[in-house]
C-alpha cells in the first residue's frame, strides 16, 4: 500500500494494559510523541466516551501536528463489565493529514472496531500506512446542494472571520453525510486548520483555529449573504462537476475561482476592493485590465488597498500579459505627468510595473518623436531630460517643449543638455521659426550661444533675432551680447550698435554709458576705420553711470 506511515495508539479497557488491568494504552507506535502523552491523564478528553453514543470520530490539532480517532463501544472487559469501548489514534506531526483523510479512513474500515483475542500489550505497535485519500466529485441534486448550502455558508463564515466554531447536522433530511460533502468541495487547503469531531466530549486541546462540531447544538457562527452566496456557488459547481484545486488556501482565491469570470465582465468602478483582488488573481486578469479604465482604477485602489495591491503584485509576477498592461498604464501616467503636469503614479506603482529610469527616458524620447511636447519644462522634467541625455538616449531637444525660456536656461546650465542641443542644431541644419525663437531664448540665457550657434545661422536671420534678444535684457546683458556681436563671425556688419545697442530701446541715459565704455568696438563693428574710431571715443570721453537692471522675456 503507497502512503506516509504515521504512528498509532489504542486506548481501552482489557484485563491487561501497558498501565496496568482496566482502562488505559493497550498498545502504541515506538514513535508516539511524548508531548502528546501515553497516560489516560494526558490524553483526556480524547479517550474520554460514552459508549452509549456508539461511535464517536474527529480531527483536533495539537501543537505543531494533528490526532485523527475514533472511538467505538466494546461489548465487554475480560472482567465482564459492560460500559467498555476502544480509542484508535492517529499522529501526524506535519499537518499532511486532513478532513478528506478522516473521512476516508473511517469509511474503509482502517479504524480498530476492537481487539483480537490473543492481542497483547506492545509499546512496538507497527506504524499505520495511510494513503492519500481521493477526491471524488460528489452527485448532489436541487435538493442537495439546498440543503447542504446553510451547512457550508456556516463553514464559511467561520473561515472569513478567521476563528471560530459552528456545528454542522450530521445527516441532511435525505440522508447524505455533511462530513463527506463539505470535505470533498472545499480545497484541502482552506480547511488546513480546521477541525472536526462528531465527539459530545470536546477536546480543550484543540489549537485549530475553526472548530466543527457535528451534532444536533446551536449552529455557532451566523452565515451572511456573502457566505451562503459562496456556498450556493460552490455546491452548485460541484453538482456540475467542478471542484476548486486543493491549492487553493483562502477565500479570496475561493471567490476568483468561483465568480472572477463574472466579475471580470464588470467595470473596476462597479466592484469592491475584494471583488477587484480576486479578479486580478484570476486567469481573467489581462483582459480585465485592457478594458476601459480598469488599469487605472486597478492602479489608484491599489495605492489605498492592500488587498488589492497585493493581488495586483502577484498578478504581475505570474502572467506577463497583465505585467506589459501595468507597466504602459504606469508609463502613460508617467508621460502624462512630464508633458501635461498631470499627477503622476505613485511609487508603489512604479514599483509593481517594474520600470527603470531608463525606460522612462526611452519612453519620453519616444513620444517626443511622435509630435508630444512638454508643456513646462520644470526642475523634475529638466533632471529627467538631463539624465536622458547622460543615458546616451536620443531625445529630440528641438522639439521638446514650448517652454524655450525653461530649456534655453537648462541647456546654458546643464553640460549635457547643452552640447546636445549644439549637436542637433548641427545635424539638424534647418531654420525656422522654431530655432529663432529658440536662440533669442539662448542669447538671453547666456550669449555664449552666440558664439556657438552663429556659424549655423543664416546672415539674413540674426538682426531680428538680436533685436528680438537685446529688448528682453538688461543693460549688463546688452552691452555683453553686443561685444559678441562685434567679434564674432559677423562682425563689421553695424549689427551690435544697431540691433543690440539701439534696438534694445533701453532709457537714453543706459545707452550712453554702454557707448561711453564700448564705442570704439561699436564703431569698429559699423564699419569705422580702427584709427578713427578709437580717436572718436577718446574725443567722446567715458561715463560714469551705473547700469540699471531691467528684465523682460516674454
Amino acid at each position: 500500500m503507497s502512503g506516509r506511515a504515521y504512528p498509532q495508539a489504542v486506548y481501552t479497557s482489557a484485563p491487561r494494559t501497558l498501565e496496568g488491568p482496566g482502562f488505559g494504552v493497550f498498545a502504541h507506535s515506538p514513535d508516539w510523541p511524548a508531548e502528546v502523552g501515553r497516560t489516560r491523564k494526558a490524553l483526556g478528553a480524547l479517550v474520554g466516551f460514552t459508549p452509549d453514543a456508539g461511535e464517536a470520530f474527529g480531527l483536533v490539532q495539537r501543537g505543531a501536528g494533528r490526532l485523527l480517532y475514533r472511538k467505538v463501544a466494546a461489548r465487554t472487559d475480560g472482567f465482564g463489565r459492560p460500559g467498555n469501548y476502544l480509542v484508535h489514534l492517529l499522529w501526524d506531526d506535519g499537518d499532511r493529514l486532513g478532513l478528506r483523510d478522516l473521512l476516508a479512513l473511517r469509511r474503509t474500515g482502517r479504524f480498530l472496531d476492537g481487539l483480537d483475542a490473543d492481542a497483547a500489550p506492545t509499546a512496538e505497535l507497527p506504524p499505520l500506512r495511510v494513503p492519500p485519500a481521493e477526491r471524488t466529485v460528489p452527485a448532489l441534486t436541487a435538493d442537495d446542494v439546498d440543503a447542504l448550502t446553510p451547512c457550508l455558508a456556516l463553514l464559511l463564515a467561520a473561515l472569513a472571520d478567521g476563528s471560530g466554531a459552528c456545528t454542522l447536522p450530521r445527516r441532511t433530511p435525505s440522508g447524505r453525510e455533511v462530513a463527506d460533502v463539505v470535505a470533498a468541495v472545499l480545497p484541502r487547503g482552506l480547511t488546513a486548520d480546521v477541525s472536526l469531531t462528531s465527539d459530545p466530549q470536546a477536546d480543550d486541546g484543540d489549537t485549530a483555529a475553526v472548530a466543527v462540531a457535528l451534532g444536533d447544538g446551536p449552529a455557532g457562527a451566523a452565515a451572511g449573504p456573502v457566505d451562503t452566496e459562496r456556498a450556493g456557488s460552490l455546491l452548485a459547481a460541484a453538482s456540475k462537476g467542478y471542484l476548486p484545486p486543493d491549492t487553493i488556501g483562502d477565500l479570496r482565491a475561493l471567490d476568483a475561482w468561483l465568480f472572477a469570470d463574472e466579475w471580470a465582465e464588470q467595470d473596476a468602478a462597479d466592484l469592491t476592493a475584494e471583488q477587484v483582488a480576486c479578479v486580478l488573481g484570476s486567469d481573467a486578469a489581462a483582459r480585465w485590465l485592457t478594458r476601459g479604465r480598469n488599469s487605472a482604477d486597478a492602479l489608484t485602489l491599489a495605492a489605498a488597498e492592500p488587498q488589492v495591491s497585493t493581488a495586483l503584485r502577484t498578478s504581475v509576477r505570474r502572467s506577463a500579459a497583465v505585467a506589459r498592461r501595468v507597466r504602459a498604464e504606469v508609463l502613460a501616467r508617467l508621460l502624462d505627468e512630464v508633458f501635461d503636469g498631470a499627477d503622476g503614479p505613485d511609487e508603489a506603482a512604479v514599483a509593481v510595473a517594474g520600470l527603470t529610469q531608463g525606460d522612462l527616458c526611452e519612453a519620453l524620447a519616444e513620444e517626443v518623436r511622435s509630435g508630444r511636447r512638454i508643456a513646462h519644462l520644470d526642475r523634475a522634467a529638466g533632471l529627467l531630460v538631463e539624465q536622458a541625455l547622460s543615458l546616451g538616449v536620443r531625445l529630440p531637444l528641438l522639439r521638446l517643449t514650448d517652454d524655450r525660456w525653461e530649456l534655453a536656461l537648462l541647456a546654458s546650465r546643464r553640460r549635457v543638455v547643452g552640447d546636445a542641443l549644439e549637436a542637433q542644431w548641427r545635424a539638424d541644419g534647418g531654420w525656422e521659426e522654431e530655432h529663432r525663437a529658440l536662440l533669442g531664448h539662448l542669447l538671453v540665457a547666456d550669449v555664449g550661444w552666440l558664439a556657438r550657434l552663429e556659424p549655423l545661422v543664416p546672415a539674413s536671420g540674426l538682426p531680428p533675432v538680436l533685436r528680438w534678444a537685446a529688448l528682453r535684457m538688461d543693460v549688463a546683458g546688452v552691452e555683453k551680447l553686443a561685444a559678441a556681436v562685434a567679434v564674432g563671425a559677423t562682425a563689421g556688419q553695424g549689427w551690435a550698435l544697431r540691433e543690440v545697442v539701439f534696438g534694445s530701446e533701453l532709457p537714453a541715459r543706459d545707452v550712453d554709458a554702454i557707448l561711453g565704455r564700448s564705442l570704439a568696438l561699436l564703431l569698429v563693428d559699423d564699419g569705422w576705420p580702427a584709427d578713427l574710431a578709437e580717436s572718436f571715443a577718446r574725443s567722446r570721453g567715458a561715463a560714469d553711470d551705473v547700469p540699471r537692471r531691467r528684465r523682460r522675456r516674454d
